[in-house]
């Protein structure tokens, strides 16, 4: 999630008048892609002024990058990968598809949109590695289900989807989502990352986490989303 120009998409309000949105889709990846390209840029430059242009040129080649900045360029190649997997199922009689829209008044994006008969997913994308699980780290007396990526404990990307749907809703419109009983659902997408023999999608907090072709399956399907436990 990062900050956007002027000329990126962006969600519509539901105060605008129809002549006035843009129906441009989107370029999976491009928010994410243009800040590594930023922050890239910035540190080559550095190091040249420093170091001089040759010396700098040979730190530079003998030197990684921050983590930091490497994460952008990550998640721009996962946004990407899962994007143009959505854009295989992109019909407008079945599914519609946006990219890359920013969350009015805010930093923050959404990697992918996807509108379908069965709902409107908030998907996010993300490139890790590890296996995906969900464990359970509570007592004898009491449950606490977390996300897991390999050993990370990730399950902060969970609460972080809210944003997300809470803007979409906020676009359409809070008469429209009830008269029309519009549902919106958080989806986080993972699309490198290994999985169980036997996996299956799970929930976890309303959020349902999975890999592209379950999620493929999920908004083909036809008549109302079935909830996963």
């Amino acid at each position: 999630m990062t900050k956007r120009t002027p000329s990126e998409p962006e969600l519509p309000s539901a105060e605008q008048p129809p002549a006035e949105r843009s129906f441009e889709r989107g370029t999976p990846g491009a928010s994410a892609r243009r800040k590594y390209d930023k922050l890239h840029n910035e540190r080559e430059e550095e190091a040249k002024q420093k170091l001089g242009r040759r010396i700098g040129g040979v730190y530079l080649a003998l030197s990684n990058e921050p983590q930091s900045t490497r994460a952008w360029g990550i998640g721009s190649r996962g946004e990407s990968i899962l994007g143009e997997y959505l854009e295989s199922l992109h019909d407008e009689s079945r599914v519609i598809v946006l990219h890359d829209r920013r969350i009015p008044k805010s930093k923050a994006n959404i990697d992918h949109i996807a509108v379908c008969r069965n709902g409107i997913y908030a998907i996010d994308a993300k490139n890790y590695e590890g296996k995906v699980q969900r464990i359970d780290k509570g007592g004898w007396f009491s449950t606490d289900e977390r996300l897991y990526v390999g050993r990370r404990d990730c399950t902060k990307l969970v609460g972080g989807m809210g944003k997300q749907t809470e803007a979409i809703r906020s676009a359409l419109g809070e008469a429209l989502v009830q008269e029309f009983q519009v549902d919106v659902k958080a989806v986080l997408c993972f699309v490198d990352a290994e999985w169980s023999l036997f996996a299956k999608p799970f929930s976890l907090d309303g959020v349902w986490i999975g890999w592209a072709k379950a999620l493929g399956e999920q908004l083909l399907a036809v008549g109302l989303w079935k909830p996963l436990t």
